[in-house]
């Protein structure tokens, strides 16, 4: 089991890894959503890149621990980042106290869920379908967002909203192509209009 150079992997090295890969997965919950076959992969790559620093001929250590305790150390390095990716959240999800329109003093998306709960005969669903809209709203450039609140809050046509955008109507309706195309893409098709 000595390494030489300018080899490719040995069936030792591929069933070390096999074997350090199965007792992670089976003790990481967080491992078990990545193929195993990913997994070996990345091991396998990390592994290539240390043996070629070792000596051609390496002391009496045996090259199995050596190869198993950097295997570990990559693992364990992999599981700490997957976790560590985890508990940072979801890069899509926004603050209920930032401003839906994108100002400073805007209105915040706290305080429109406050005010459906308030309303009497608001119902659940209108809720969720404002939550999707607005997240999808997030998605938008700001541009984009200003174009949406002059055509729908501000009730402008498309011709008034180019005026005061100063750029050219076919520019605008290229601008709501993409605009419905994201809210397509949020599973919110059925609220925009024909």
């Amino acid at each position: 089991m000595v390494l030489k150079e300018q080899q490719g992997l040995g069936n030792w090295e591929i069933a070390t890894a096999k074997k350090l890969v199965s007792e992670y997965r089976q003790r990481h919950k967080i491992l078990q959503h990545e193929e195993f076959d990913d997994l070996m992969q990345e091991c396998l790559a990390h592994w290539i890149v240390v043996r070629r620093r070792i000596p051609p001929e390496p002391d009496p250590q045996p090259a199995v621990a050596y190869m198993a305790r950097v295997l570990r150390n990559k693992l364990t390095d992999l599981v700490r980042e997957m976790t560590a990716t985890k508990r940072a959240g979801d890069p899509g999800a926004f603050s209920l106290e930032s401003p839906i329109d994108g100002t400073d003093d805007g209105l915040t998306l706290g305080e429109v869920l406050a005010n459906e709960q308030a309303t009497p005969d608001s119902g659940i669903d209108s809720r969720h379908a404002r939550i999707d809209l607005m997240r999808a709203s997030a998605l938008l450039t700001p541009a984009q967002q200003r174009l949406c609140l002059l055509l729908a809050k501000e009730g402008l046509s498309i011709k008034e909203a180019a005026e005061r955008l100063r750029i050219p109507r076919g520019t605008l309706y290229e601008e709501i192509k993409r605009i419905r195309r994201i809210f397509e893409q949020q599973g919110l098709g059925n609220y925009l209009k024909d």
